[in-house]
C-alpha cells in the first residue's frame, strides 16, 4: 500500500467514509466535494484508488491538498472488493460508511444516519436512496416495503425486505461492530457487496431506517461502468455465485418468512434481472453458457421455494437457463416486448419455449393466464402468414397451456390442415380491424374495416365455448367505402342470440372460416347496466354476455342474506 499523502490524525473522527475509485476522473471531484460539505462535526474520507489509468489520482491528490480530510492510498491487490476492505482497515472513525467515487451525497445526509444511530444505538442504519442518469431520475425503492415508513430498532426478521436493498452505500455502520462480526468484501468481478450486507442484516440486533434520500447512485453513459458491463459472462457468473452464498446464509438462518422474501427476490427481482441483462445479448450458444447455465441451476436449487405469484415468464426464463436452454429462455424475456418485425424468428424460440416447459415439468396452473396475451398476439398478427410452419408449431404447443381457450382467441387454431396456409394467406390480405365496440340492451355494435370488396366477407362472433365450435351471424350489417380499398362495416348483434357467459370473439368469415380481427379502439368504461364484458387479448376483442343487472342485483343479494344467516345461526350456537 503506497503511502498515505495526507497527514495522519491521531483523533477519533466522527465518521470514516471509505471510497474506492477506479477511473473515476470526470466525476470524483464532484463525488469528494458532495462528502465534504456533509454537516457532520468531524469526519474522514479514505480514498483507495484500485489502479486507475485516468487523471483519478490527480485529482483527489489536488484535494487532498487543500482538504486534511481525505486520505489517499493505493490499493494493493485488484478489485473493488480489496479496495474497500483496505480502506476499513485505516478508519478511525466511531461510526463507518462507503460511497463509490462516481456518486454523489446528498446534503444532510450523513448527519441523519449518524444522529440515528446516536440516538437508538442499533448497528446499522439505512436510508433511501435515487438513481440517476442524464436524462432521468427514480427511485428504486417504490417496490420496497421496507422503505414506505421510518423504522428504529428493527430487524431483518420483522422487515424482510430489507433484503431488497443490497448495496454499502445507502448505510452507515458502528465501525466496531462492523469489525466484531468480522466483515469484509470478497475479491470478485462483480456483485461484491451482496454477501457483506446478507450477512449485515443477519448479524445485526438492531436496524433504523431512515425517510432521508442519502445516496444518489449515478448510471453512468458508455461501457466503463459496472452496470454497463452487467450482462457480461464474467459479471453474471460473479453475481450467481455471491448469490448462491446469499441463498445459504438466508437458508441457515431458519426464518421462512425471510426465505419466501428472498425467493421473490430471485425470481421476480435481481435474479431475473442479472439473467434478463445476459438473454437480451444472448443471440447463439456460446462456451459461456455451460458455465452460466449450471451457476444459475446451482442458485435455483439452493432456494427451496418457488413464489407464487410471480410472472410466469419469468419464473420460466430463469428455470429454462438452468437447463441450457437459452434459446427457450429468450421467448420468455421477449414477453412484452415483441413486435411484428419480430415474428419471422420468434416462432420457433416460442415452441421450443412451451414444448420444453412442458416436457420438464416447469408449467403451473395459472401459466396459461399469464401466457396467453403474448402467444395470442404472436398466432393474430397479420404477419404471421409468412412462417406457417412456425405458426402451426406454437399453435400446436400452446394446446396443452390454452386448452379450449386458445380456440377461442385464435379461431385459425382449429385448422391445423391443409387449410391453415390459405387462412393464414387470407387474413393477411383482408387486414381485419375493429375499431369501436358498443353495448346496448337489445344487443352490441361493433364496427370495423377490411380490405376487401368480397361480398363473402363478413362480420361474425366466433363461439369456441359450446359443444361444437360455431360462427354466430350479425342481425344488421352496412358497409361504406373508405380510401385505398378498405370498406368499413357496422355489425349488430341481438342479445337473444348471443348464448350466457362464453367467450365470443370478433372474427370476420369468409366462406365459413372465422379470421381473426385486430382491435384497435378503446374498451367501453365499465358499467354495471351493461350486458356485456370486455376484454382484449393480444390482438382480440373478446366479449362475454352475463344476465340482467336485476337479476344479478338479485342474485348478490340472496348470497348477502344467506352469509347473514349463517353468521347468525353461528352466533346462537356460540351463545348455547
Amino acid at each position: 500500500m503506497s503511502e498515505i499523502v495526507s497527514s495522519i490524525r491521531t483523533d477519533t473522527p466522527v465518521l470514516s467514509v471509505v471510497v474506492p475509485t477506479h477511473n473515476v476522473g470526470a466525476w470524483v471531484r464532484e463525488m469528494l466535494q458532495s462528502v465534504l460539505s456533509q454537516s457532520l462535526d468531524d469526519l474522514e474520507v479514505i480514498v483507495v484508488d484500485d489502479h486507475s489509468e485516468d487523471d483519478t489520482v490527480d485529482v483527489v491528490n489536488r484535494l487532498a491538498a487543500a482538504d486534511p480530510r481525505i486520505r489517499l492510498m493505493s490499493a494493493t491487490h485488484r478489485g473493488g472488493g480489496s479496495a474497500r476492505n483496505e480502506g476499513v482497515a485505516h478508519a478511525r472513525g466511531r461510526f463507518l460508511a462507503f460511497a463509490d467515487g462516481d456518486d454523489l451525497i446528498p446534503d444532510g445526509a450523513y448527519a441523519a444516519m449518524v444522529d440515528s444511530l446516536r440516538e437508538t444505538g442499533s448497528d446499522i442504519v439505512v436510508g433511501d436512496y435515487l438513481k440517476f442518469s442524464t436524462v432521468d431520475t427514480w427511485r428504486p425503492t417504490d417496490s420496497m416495503p421496507a422503505f414506505d415508513q421510518p423504522a428504529v430498532g428493527t430487524t431483518l426478521a420483522e422487515n424482510p425486505t430489507l433484503i431488497y436493498s443490497r448495496p454499502c452505500w445507502n448505510k452507515v455502520f458502528r465501525r466496531d461492530w462492523w469489525r466484531n462480526n468480522d466483515l469484509s468484501y470478497p475479491d470478485v468481478p462483480r456483485s461484491n457487496d451482496i454477501v457483506p450486507m446478507v450477512r449485515a442484516y443477519l448479524s445485526s440486533a438492531r436496524i433504523d431506517v431512515v425517510p432521508d434520500v442519502v445516496y444518489l447512485y449515478r448510471e453512468r453513459p458508455g461501457t466503463g461502468s459496472m452496470t454497463a458491463k452487467a450482462d457480461s459472462a464474467a459479471s453474471i457468473l460473479s453475481y450467481l455465485d455471491q448469490e448462491t452464498v446469499c441463498a445459504a446464509l438466508v437458508a441457515e438462518s431458519g426464518d421462512p418468512g425471510l426465505a419466501r422474501t428472498y425467493a421473490r427476490l430471485i425470481y421476480d427481482r435481481d435474479g431475473y434481472r442479472h439473467v434478463s441483462r445476459y438473454l437480451e445479448r444472448w443471440t447463439r450458444p456460446s462456451d459461456d453458457d455451460i458455465d452460466v447455465a449450471s451457476a444459475t441451476k446451482r442458485l435455483l436449487d439452493a432456494i427451496p421455494t418457488v413464489p407464487r405469484n410471480v410472472p410466469a415468464a419469468k419464473r420460466l426464463a430463469l428455470q429454462l437457463v438452468a437447463e441450457g436452454e437459452f434459446a427457450a429462455a429468450v421467448a420468455m424475456v421477449s414477453v412484452g416486448s415483441l413486435t411484428e418485425d419480430d415474428l419471422s424468428g420468434a416462432f420457433v424460440p416460442w415452441r421450443r419455449a412451451l414444448v420444453c416447459a412442458e416436457e420438464l415439468g416447469l408449467l403451473r396452473s395459472g401459466d396459461g393466464r399469464t401466457l396467453s396475451a403474448p402467444i395470442v398476439a404472436m398466432l393474430t398478427a397479420p404477419r404471421g402468414s409468412e412462417d406457417v410452419e412456425g405458426w402451426r408449431g406454437v399453435a400446436q404447443a400452446s394446446r396443452t397451456l390454452l386448452g379450449d381457450s386458445l380456440a377461442s382467441f385464435v379461431p385459425e387454431s382449429t385448422l391445423l390442415d391443409e387449410r391453415l396456409d390459405e387462412v393464414l394467406r387470407t387474413r393477411a390480405d383482408l387486414d381485419a380491424c375493429v375499431s369501436e365496440v358498443s353495448g346496448e340492451k337489445t344487443g352490441i355494435v361493433m364496427t370495423g374495416s377490411v380490405l376487401s370488396s368480397s361480398a363473402d366477407v363478413m362480420p361474425a362472433l366466433w363461439d369456441a365455448g359450446g359443444r361444437e365450435a360455431s360462427l354466430i351471424e350479425a342481425s344488421d350489417v352496412s358497409w361504406r367505402s373508405l380510401d385505398e380499398g378498405r370498406r368499413e362495416w357496422r355489425a349488430r348483434f341481438k342479445i337473444d342470440a348471443l348464448p350466457l357467459h362464453r367467450p365470443l370473439t370478433l372474427v370476420v368469415a369468409i366462406k365459413d372460416a372465422p379470421v381473426s380481427t385486430r382491435f384497435l379502439g378503446l374498451l367501453p368504461a365499465y358499467d354495471a347496466g351493461d350486458p356485456f364484458l370486455y376484454e382484449v387479448a393480444g390482438t382480440a376483442l373478446i366479449v362475454r354476455r352475463r344476465r340482467h343487472w336485476i337479476l344479478r342485483a338479485g342474485r348478490r343479494a340472496m348470497i348477502i342474506v344467506a352469509a347473514g344467516g349463517r353468521r347468525l345461526v353461528s352466533r346462537a350456537a356460540g351463545r348455547g
